[in-house]
């Protein structure tokens, strides 16, 4: 997958060096070419959705880390009762708490990989709704700001460019300004 992007990159950026000189010396009598990036990564952190994805992820984080702590303690005694009341028990009971100890470990190591999966999972979901929301508001501002075509920093291996064609602040205002109407068009629909 990853080697599939790389390629799409290398592609994307050979077209680029191609192209461009074509398009910006037959676009010369017109208006010209209008290239812009974005930091995708800036506008995932700083934007108003961004931040709310990263504080339910903290939120999801902090409570199942204190599930796996408080399951930890509870191991960590039955552990200790178990070493105490070892000497007590016969070998036989000994053996039977052994085994329900150890599928109790089991089922720890369980519950922290699920866990990790779980919060994994979360990540992803809220990354890829904020993306599908951020390609409509990106189209939308290149189509209204004229441009002939928006980067992704990451994304299209740009190695240098001037700061006048970074717009990430202004998709960052567009993408909140589109995120508080569309909330204000759903708690319209809500009421009705």
């Amino acid at each position: 997958m990853k080697q599939h992007k790389t390629i799409g990159v290398m592609l994307l950026a050979a077209f680029i060096m191609l192209a461009c000189p074509l398009i910006s010396s037959a676009a010369q009598g017109s208006a010209g070419l209008k290239i812009a990036y974005i930091d995708l990564q800036k506008v995932m952190g700083m934007s108003e959705a961004g931040k709310k994805s990263r504080e339910i992820l903290e939120k999801k984080r902090a409570d199942l880390g204190k599930k796996i702590k408080d399951k930890e303690l509870q191991l960590n005694q039955k552990k200790a009762d178990l070493e105490r009341q070892g000497m007590m028990l016969s070998a036989s009971a000994k053996a039977e708490k052994e085994a329900e100890y150890q599928k109790e470990v089991r089922n720890f190591k369980l519950f922290v990989s699920d866990s990790e999966q779980e919060l994994k999972k979360t990540y992803q979901e809220l990354t890829k709704s904020i993306l599908r929301d951020l390609e409509k508001v990106i189209i939308k501002f290149g189509k209204e700001g004229k441009y002939s075509m928006i980067l992704g920093k990451q994304e299209s291996s740009i190695f240098y460019a001037d700061k006048a064609f970074d717009v990430t602040q202004q998709v960052i205002d567009a993408y909140n300004k589109w995120k508080k109407e569309q909330n204000a068009a759903g708690a319209k629909k809500e009421r009705k």
